[in-house]
């Protein structure tokens, strides 16, 4: 998957590109672009879509209109517009299917898929999803389960071939699905109460909804429209712990918020809020929908191709071809639909379980088993994301984390290549200290020799893993000698932010392998030993079922020492760092003292 990270800072984009969640060569790639060519282009799709809907509706009307033609004209000059060179010929020659934007809030309302590049349409080329600032979506996978389904067709009985939608999904999927894969439920017309569906939708792994939408001002206030003039708000959603894979919605406008200009303001502002509330996907519609039979086929197709074990991306772009080959040349379905969320998110994992696409960062894990710096340094960082502390705050953050990372992956490093007596001098007191570029380099000269000279490593799965982060992390590193330079604007410094924590969230996952790789201090007698582990390091016994006698057998000759342990692998190593005890607390502490810690003032004012 190709993702592209757009930040816009005044009328200047900056572009950071990754490929499989590793960057590319360059980095904050810029164009400038002012807001008034932004809404003009918006504005004339808009414009096109109003004469595609008229055309469509008075199928008599003498009308001479290419609105395909005007559409490519329109993406191609926006396009050439906002795209930098180099992201241009990468869009060009990247053998990639998908791409993620993932963009700042003031880019959300650009039709991506409408773009053209000269050839075609995005749409035509990629599976396209979105996220509007704040990270990826990474939802939790589940192996073999039975999906529950739930759809909902036109709660104020005013839209008939809602109602039609609903029941044909029904029927087809009945047919299609086989029922130890799939749980169906249908509510339709007056019997979706508040109370009745907000029961239903809180074990739902896919809500399809077909009827009105409200909207409000307050994006929370967003929701379906029900009957008696009752809203369904996204906020009232959110309360009941939702934790839904997709949401599907075939809305229109309610009468309600008729007086609001219809725009892609709007339905951004909707998808939104349903993501907040918990949502890990969304397929909603750029404008608002036409209540006819071209809407149900579409529908219709999605599912099926979804559940052909398609992903979502692929499924969605499966059926804009479909629509864009078969339906009338002025008929815009193809062009109304867009994802919210990763375009490569499956519902069935099975072979795809090892791709990038299908892995995800567990917080949980991280703070309860990473090694201690790690997990303390992370659980800082999540803390200081709640509290909406400062950019520069939370690149200090960021940085505290890629040190902690560097600490402790390096000294495993250090430490497996002295235990194999590979004679390389460790930096480990503050009279030779390093810089972290020095560190990194001396940790790649290591995973060299080990690849060198054929030598296992302790850390068995950790060494490709260094290989293919080496590029981000050297990246990083340069990222952190201009921060200290003061190279790096103020305005820049969000930009750094998102990037930087996209980076390091993938790292982790990554290095998943320190879940199974301990530090710990060894007892001296037969009390527990220390683990340094999780946010708060505690005494433990060894926990790796039916290996205790073998470890301690290690351990035994390790007393009063720090070692590192693969419980799985039933290896035992020294560790030769430190420790010390905090005073304002007496615990324990791991204390690296060969890596010169990052300090700018002028980032810490």
């Amino acid at each position: 998957m190709l993702s592209l990270i757009i930040d816009r800072v005044g009328n200047v984009n900056i572009f950071n590109v990754l490929e499989d969640n590793l960057p590319v060569e360059e980095s904050h790639i810029q164009s400038t672009l002012d807001d008034d060519l932004i809404f003009e282009y918006l504005g004339e799709v808009e414009r096109l879509v109003h004469v595609s809907q008229s055309v469509l509706s008075n199928p008599n009307q003498i009308l001479n209109a290419d609105i395909l033609q005007d559409l490519k004209v329109l993406g191609e000059t926006f396009y050439q517009q906002f795209f930098p060179l180099s992201i241009i010929e990468k869009l060009k020659n990247t053998s990639k299917h998908s791409i993620h934007f993932n963009i700042d809030p003031a880019l959300a309302l650009i039709p991506w898929e409408l773009l053209h590049d000269g050839t075609s349409f995005l749409s035509d080329k990629f599976r396209i999803g979105k996220t509007i600032r704040g990270g990826l979506h990474r939802p939790t996978h589940q192996e073999n389960r039975k999906i529950k389904m739930l759809i909902i067709a036109d709660p104020t009985e005013d839209l008939p071939h809602a109602q039609k939608e609903g029941e044909v999904l029904f029927s087809v999927l009945s047919q299609k699905v086989p029922t130890h894969l799939l749980e169906l439920e249908f509510i339709g017309g007056k019997q979706v109460t508040k109370l009745k569906l907000l029961s239903l939708i809180k074990d739902k792994h896919i809500i399809h909804y077909s009827g009105h939408l409200h909207f409000s001002d307050d994006s929370l206030e967003n929701g379906w429209l029900l009957s008696d003039g009752k809203v369904l708000k996204a906020r009232e959603i959110k309360s009941t712990g939702i934790d839904t894979d997709l949401v599907f919605s075939n809305s229109c406008m309610s009468a309600k918020s008729a007086g609001k200009k219809l725009n892609t303001n709007i339905m951004n502002q909707y998808a939104g809020a349903f993501l907040t509330a918990g949502i890990k996907t969304f397929v909603g519609t750029n404008w608002e929908i036409l209540d006819n039979e071209r809407t149900i086929d579409f529908t219709v197709r999605f599912y099926t191709f979804l559940f052909s074990d398609k992903s979502v991306g692929e499924s969605l772009f499966l059926s804009k071809e479909f629509a864009r080959r078969n339906y009338h040349a002025n008929d815009l379905t193809w062009a109304n639909y867009a994802l919210y969320g990763n375009p490569d998110f499956s519902l069935f994992v099975k072979e795809r379980r090892n791709s990038h696409s299908a892995k995800i960062l567990n917080p949980t894990s991280v703070l309860e088993f990473y090694p201690t710096p790690i997990a303390v340094a992370y659980s800082k960082l999540v803390g200081s994301g709640k509290s909406k502390t400062s950019g520069k705050n939370n690149i200090l953050g960021l940085v505290k984390l890629f040190e902690a990372i560097s600490q402790v992956v390096g000294m495993m490093v250090f430490s497996d290549h002295a235990a194999h007596a590979m004679n390389k001098s460790i930096p480990n007191n503050p009279d030779d200290a390093v810089s972290i570029r020095k560190w990194w380099e001396l940790v790649y000269g290591c995973v060299w020799d080990f690849q060198k000279l054929k030598i296992s490593s302790i850390l068995e799965m950790a060494l490709p893993v260094l290989h293919e982060q080496k590029e981000t992390i050297f990246k990083i590193v340069g990222w952190m000698e201009s921060w200290e330079r003061d190279e790096i604007k103020e305005e820049e410094i969000e930009s750094y932010q998102i990037i930087l924590q996209f980076f390091l969230e993938n790292m982790l996952l990554e290095f998943s392998e320190l879940e199974r790789v301990s530090i710990l201090l060894v007892s001296e007698n037969q009390n527990p030993h220390f683990y340094f582990k999780g946010v708060k390091p505690a005494y433990l016994y060894p926990s790796s079922p039916g290996s205790k006698d073998k470890l301690q057998e290690q351990l035994s000759k390790q007393k009063g020492n720090l070692v590192l342990v693969h419980e799985s692998r039933k290896i035992v190593i020294p560790f030769p760092t430190y420790f010390k005890e905090r005073k304002e607390t007496g615990d324990l502490e791991l204390v690296f003292n060969g890596l010169t810690p990052f300090v700018s003032g002028a980032k810490q004012n």
